[in-house]
């Protein structure tokens, strides 16, 4: 049978029209072998999904309700744990570096590293997570993420470690990444459903951002241990994340398309580039670079200018998180009643308001109210973006669109790598005043040329 967006899905040897949501319940029509059957097998109820609608059943109202799903409760403790994985890695890693090396530029080019990683090779992960089952691709890519921060806690324990050391073992996590991203987002939309998406993702991006607030303070009191420590824990959030993938039920095995990789790729790419607004999105999610250039502004401004040591950095990238957490609850309420278009300009122009206010800052106060205000804007983006693509995208597309969302939007890790050395030339100031105008130049370009944008819910 084909679904409704035109994807299959296998289980028990049978192709279904919609995703297996838990092996215990299933309540939807089956074709196997040519005869039609109804069944429904009794069991577990507590798994909720959009093909119950299709049979009839009315959903849960309300933005509450995805927590009802217990795969989505599965999939917020793992998204917890990589995110305060992704904020120790990146203030670990950012202070090792300017430690052992006192370069702006070296610092900035190393967390550029899985940047650069998924933008290569982030068109394959799209096309994985259109062919492949999904649940697998993504505790296996956890796994070795896992072992990466292993590797190099054990070469700090070692004293064994050099800076360069973690050029390569940022490319591997990046290239893990690259994977993992994008099979991520489409898998969610199977275990929530499409009208349940906003609300999820502003749930998902409100307790992460929790982990975001954490995470740095954690991150700098691990450091003052001693850096491998930090590493440790790292290791040990990306295998509690890959547990809890596992534990998930839902599965989406997709009908292979009999296309090769290359010519699903060339499929995707065409596919977004001809819809007006896919394209306008992901137009705007390439001035990230731009926005990224402020990042290596953070630790350079908390050392040299405001004289903190490495817990105020992780104060301030605190601070960070809770102008997110704020931003992502505000959302979730009033997820049904705002224009999707409209939050990603309001969006928009509160990053770069934000960045202007980091870059002048005087003092700790000021420069703390930047980072929230940062914060602030930077759920707008995170929610709205990848919310609307996901919803525009057609389902046998939704991967591959995904992949071009991260390729687009993790030049954001680029930022590192151009502003470290813009720094290193310039300051503070002049490199953030170069971010906020390319920044604005592109992204308004593109918002201006799309009214589709503009006017989607």
């Amino acid at each position: 049978m084909q679904g409704a967006a035109g994807s299959h899905y296998a289980f028990d040897g049978c192709v279904l029209s919609a995703p297996v949501r838990d092996f215990r319940e299933i309540n939807h029509l089956r074709i196997c072998k040519g005869t039609v059957l109804a069944e429904h097998v009794a069991g577990a109820t507590e798994q909720r999904s959009e093909s119950s609608d299709q049979a009839g059943e009315v959903a849960p109202q309300g933005p509450f309700s995805v927590l009802g799903i217990r795969d989505y409760r599965l999939l917020i403790l793992s998204n917890l744990a990589t995110f305060a994985g992704f904020q120790i890695r990146n203030m670990a890693q950012a202070w090792i570096v300017l430690d052992k090396t006192g370069s702006e530029t070296l610092m900035g080019l190393v967390n550029a590293m899985p940047g650069i990683a998924i933008i290569s090779i982030s068109l394959v992960g799209g096309a994985l997570a259109d062919r492949t089952e999904r649940w697998q691709l993504m505790w296996r890519t956890k796994v070795i993420i896992a072992s990466m921060a292993l590797l190099t806690a054990v070469l700090l324990t070692m004293d064994a470690l050099e800076w360069w050391h973690l050029i390569p073992i940022s490319l591997m996590t990046g290239a893990m990444f690259a994977m993992h991203n994008p099979t991520s987002q489409a898998f969610a939309v199977d275990v929530v459903g499409r009208e349940r998406l906003v609300a999820a993702s502003s749930l998902n991006t409100g307790i992460s951002t929790t982990a975001t607030i954490v995470g740095p303070g954690v991150g700098g009191a691990l450091l003052l241990l001693g850096f491998d420590m930090a590493f440790y824990v790292l290791a040990g959030l990306y295998v509690f994340s890959a547990i809890m993938i596992l534990q998930v039920r839902t599965r989406r095995i997709p009908v292979p398309s009999g296309k090769n990789m290359m010519s699903d790729i060339r499929e995707g790419i065409g596919y977004s580039f001809r819809d007006p607004v896919i394209r306008a999105l992901l137009t705007v999610s390439l001035s990230a670079v731009f926005i990224g250039m402020y990042q290596p502004a953070i630790p350079v401004k908390v050392q040299s200018v405001l004289g903190l040591g490495e817990v105020g950095y992780g104060v301030m990238l605190a601070l960070n998180g809770v102008g997110s957490l704020i931003g992502a609850i505000v959302l979730f309420s009033i997820s049904k009643h705002i224009r999707k278009g409209y939050l990603l300009i309001f969006g928009l122009l509160m990053m770069h308001g934000a960045i202007a206010l980091f870059a002048f800052a005087p003092n700790v106060f000021v420069t703390g109210v930047a980072m929230v205000w940062l914060g602030l804007a930077f759920s707008a983006w995170i929610i709205s973006v990848p919310v609307l693509l996901q919803t525009t995208a057609s389902e046998g597309m939704r991967g591959r669109v995904m992949s071009l969302y991260f390729m687009t939007v993790l030049t954001y890790q680029l930022g590192w790598l151009i502003g470290g050395a813009s720094i290193e030339a310039w300051g503070i100031r002049p490199t953030l005043f170069i971010a906020i105008a390319g920044g604005l130049a592109l992204a308004g370009t593109a918002i201006a040329l799309a009214p589709e944008l503009r006017k989607a819910r």
